[in-house]
């Protein structure tokens, strides 16, 4: 092993020590938040208690905003590292690639896939050490603190897709639907949402605190809780959106939502695919029913939030995984 594959090594590891300690150092800070303010709901009640918690909150808010985004620097750094010496070896095979599709190229046609009216959609999780999961994850936030969605405009677009991105987080439009063909209703009528703030305001109380309040800001610098990416790219596996969210334990810490070729996208493709991807970023898996907004696949026809995505995301905030099918017909 070379000196500089070793310092690099050696820089890996202070780098997870180091997460380690700020991981540990976040979870303290949560934990205190919560403290304090179920004390202060307890002063609410006996007015002779003397402290005043409410200024030591909206600094720890500020702390825990500030370690969740010390977390994300580091990991980046990390995966940085390693990156560089998987390349090493990426490099000695390339050539070897190369040839392949080359070969490849002469001897095969590769036909045009035909058209597709579906958005395809993908979404992955990650814990602090890069590894994937597949469990149920929420939001453990202070309900005085909105979460800050920063809308990166990498691609240019107009004010008007802009504005498509925003009114699906902020609008709390309703429409009323037929759900004979989708959810199961004894009526056979639903209520959709256009976005989700309005969504969000009609959940129950839960043990985990939902976000329903959300500051949206534009900043070119991955600030913020949800980064929301559009690229001028166009994904290779052929994805319009997808969402990656980064997690410690089943607690999120940041999400980051990319949709691709945004230029090109209509604005209702860009409500859609946000509309969409936002339910993974509150927490929200994907489901089987063909005809929901949380399918992998989703058609701008029906992209709206229904009131079984809500009853999902309560489960999910009163610590049950919601079922791989729900909002499927019981």
């Amino acid at each position: 092993m070379t000196q500089r594959m070793q310092t690099r090594e050696n820089s890996i590891k202070h780098l997870r020590s180091h997460l380690e300690h700020l991981t540990n150092e976040l979870n303290k800070t949560t934990e205190y938040i919560q403290l304090l303010e179920l004390q202060d709901e307890v002063k609410s009640e006996k007015e002779q208690l003397d402290f005043e918690p409410k200024q030591e909150i909206s600094e720890l808010l500020q702390k825990q905003n500030m370690v969740s985004h010390e977390i994300i620097l580091v990991k980046k750094r990390i995966q940085k590292l390693s990156a560089k010496a998987i390349l090493k070896v990426e490099l000695l095979i390339l050539p070897i690639v190369v040839i392949l599709l080359f070969f490849v190229a002469e001897n095969y046609v590769i036909q045009p896939s035909g058209t597709d009216s579906h958005i395809k959609t993908r979404y992955v999780t990650e814990n602090l050490q890069g590894g994937t999961l597949n469990d149920f994850k929420y939001w453990n936030i202070s309900t005085q603190m909105p979460l800050v969605v920063n809308i990166e405009n990498s691609a240019k677009v107009s004010n008007q897709k802009i504005n498509a991105v925003e009114k699906s987080i902020m609008s709390t439009e309703t429409m009323s639907g037929d759900t004979s063909q989708a959810y199961h209703s004894n009526s056979g009528i639903t209520k959709y949402f256009i976005g989700w703030q309005g969504a969000l305001q009609a959940t129950s109380h839960t043990k985990h605190y939902i976000p329903e309040r959300f500051n949206i800001i534009q900043s070119p610098n991955g600030d913020g809780q949800i980064v929301i990416t559009l690229s001028t790219i166009k994904n290779t596996d052929g994805y319009n959106g997808i969402t990656k969210t980064i997690v410690s334990g089943n607690q999120i810490l940041k999400v980051f939502i990319t949709i691709y070729d945004a230029g090109n996208l209509t604005d209702t493709q860009i409500e859609s695919i946000v509309r969409h991807e936002f339910g993974h970023a509150l927490g929200l898996p994907s489901t089987s029913n063909m005809e929901d907004l949380m399918r992998e696949s989703i058609s701008t026809d029906n992209s709206y939030i229904s009131e079984c995505d809500i009853n999902a995301l309560e489960k999910l905030y009163n610590g049950t995984k919601p079922p791989s099918d729900f909002c499927n017909i019981a």
